[in-house]
């Protein structure tokens, strides 16, 4: 998380994060509003793997030439959508290897996880399916998992566990997706 504004992150997190997560064979996300193709550049050089390309702040032409820079450098993005319209842009305007159907609407910020299961359907089986957002339980990662998801991204739940997530992360790595 490199946004600076609203989640308080930086660059200097991400490079650390990278050193420790390179060092096990881990690739690294760049999780801010990428908006511009320096910040690409500039989230490779400091050790991202990747970046996320969110469809909802994104136009369809500025969406595919932020895509074609980061597979331009080695990156595969992960393409962030909400609905059926954002997921025609991203699999029309671009040929995506991984979609992440947020659970969380970024206007409202309500969550449900009836939002992954109705787009999964729609994505294409050579497509990497990850269902992001509001997944608290490995009831939740089951359930995901059984709608087509290939990846889950858990973050909040993690966070605001009480105490050591420890538990909760290994009921939820127990799950296959």
């Amino acid at each position: 998380m490199t946004e600076q504004d609203f989640f308080r992150g930086s660059l200097t997190d991400l490079e650390r994060a990278a050193d420790v997560a390179h060092g096990h064979g881990v690739a690294v996300l760049e999780k801010d509003f990428v908006v511009d193709e320096y910040q690409i550049y500039q989230a490779r050089a400091s050790g991202a793997d990747t970046v996320l390309l969110i469809i909802a702040i994104l136009d369809p032409v500025q969406y595919s030439d932020l895509y074609d820079v980061a597979t331009g450098i080695g990156m595969e993005p992960l393409v962030e959508v909400f609905d059926a319209a954002e997921l025609d842009v991203a699999l029309t305007s671009a040929e995506p290897r991984i979609v992440g159907v947020n659970n969380r609407n970024l206007k409202t910020l309500t969550t449900s996880l009836d939002v992954f299961p109705a787009l999964a359907k729609r994505i294409p089986d050579d497509v990497v399916k990850v269902a992001e957002s509001g997944m608290r339980s490995a009831d939740d990662v089951k359930r995901m998992a059984d709608a087509g998801a290939n990846a889950v991204l858990v973050g909040e739940s993690l966070m605001t566990a009480d105490g050591d997530p420890s538990e909760l992360i290994s009921q939820m790595a127990t799950i296959t997706v």
